[in-house]
């Protein structure tokens, strides 16, 4: 158990889960961080079971009544940190569909942890052929367009895994966006948040061709490219 894990608090926004979900938080909860936090995304009764088990295990579960996008589900949680826990130094996100290993999750909180610079640490995935071909499609083509209107090159745009310091969650809750278009913001606006961004490699993990995610290509994709050229 690392010692600096308890200044984090690992953040998961869910909608609809399956039962792996349980597993994976009873890992997150042995490893000392402060906190881990379960939003559960208004996933309907179907679900309350595992979410129940969740709570039970130590988790703190937080509650939306209807499915309001992941965005809002992150800052429901950035919300309580601030209100409940102020005194950590940094929040992980992470997806619960099974795609960030535990091992990436503490290398992203560490590295945040490390900088002497306010800084977002994301957890970069690298697109080879075990990625389904819509996500790498879907990435290459957000990754060009986000350089070729903010200047910035950041090779995964559309992670879930990131640490972002405690005291940048007030300018995050300020930022637009209820679903994955608030994941895009924030890198949009990380330099006028004075947060630098550092990207590092994670392992690629993709079960059953991704299918857990809720991601919409057509809508989702739409929203991102939006908000984008918006900004510009």
């Amino acid at each position: 158990m690392r010692k600096e894990l308890q200044d984090l608090v690992v953040i998961i926004p869910a909608y609809k889960p399956d039962e792996a979900l349980i597993d994976f938080s009873t890992d997150l909860l042995t490893r000392g961080f402060a906190e881990i936090i379960v939003v559960n995304d208004g996933s309907g009764e179907a679900f309350n079971n595992t979410f129940s088990e969740i709570e039970k295990l130590g988790c703190t579960l937080l509650m939306h009544e209807v499915n309001k996008g992941k965005g809002r589900a992150l800052k429901t949680a950035f919300e309580y940190v601030l209100a409940q826990n102020p005194n950590v130094k940094g929040v992980v996100t992470a997806d619960a569909d099974g795609q960030h290993l535990i091992g990436d999750i503490i290398h992203v909180g560490e590295t945040m942890l490390k900088r002497k610079k306010a800084t977002m640490v994301l957890g970069s995935r690298v697109m080879n052929k075990k990625a389904p071909l819509r996500s790498r499609l879907g990435n290459g083509i957000t990754r060009t367009v986000f350089r070729i209107v903010s200047g910035q090159k950041v090779y995964d745009t559309q992670t879930g895994l990131r640490a972002i310091p405690t005291d940048s969650l007030e300018e995050m809750l300020k930022l637009r966006g209820e679903h994955y278009e608030y994941e895009m913001n924030m890198l949009l606006d990380a330099k006028r948040m004075k947060l630098a961004i550092k990207e590092i490699d994670i392992e690629t993990v993709y079960i059953d061709d991704n299918s857990g995610s809720h991601f919409n290509a057509w809508l989702d994709s739409w929203r991102i490219y939006r908000l984008i050229i918006w900004k510009t």
